[in-house]
């Protein structure tokens, strides 16, 4: 169950740095955005889903939109 969680996860990480890079958001930055994500979704006390990636996306957008650069 945890291989198939693991699995599901990447897969959903994957999805999502597309619709990033679709979005116009740098693509030497996008992994860092999305580690970003994840550490503020582990902050708030999400789970990895595709409802808190949504959350995510918005986050990021918002984050690039006010010219903010991605945590090394």
């Amino acid at each position: 169950m945890a291989d198939e969680r693991t699995r599901v996860e990447i897969a959903l990480r994957n999805l999502i740095k597309a619709r990033l890079l679709s979005m116009q958001v740098p693509g030497f930055a996008v992994g860092r955005w999305c580690d970003a994500w994840e550490a503020e979704a582990a902050r708030r006390g999400l789970e990895p889903s595709a409802a808190s990636w949504e959350d995510g996306i918005r986050w990021i957008v918002a984050k690039v939109a006010a010219g903010e650069q991605p945590p090394d």
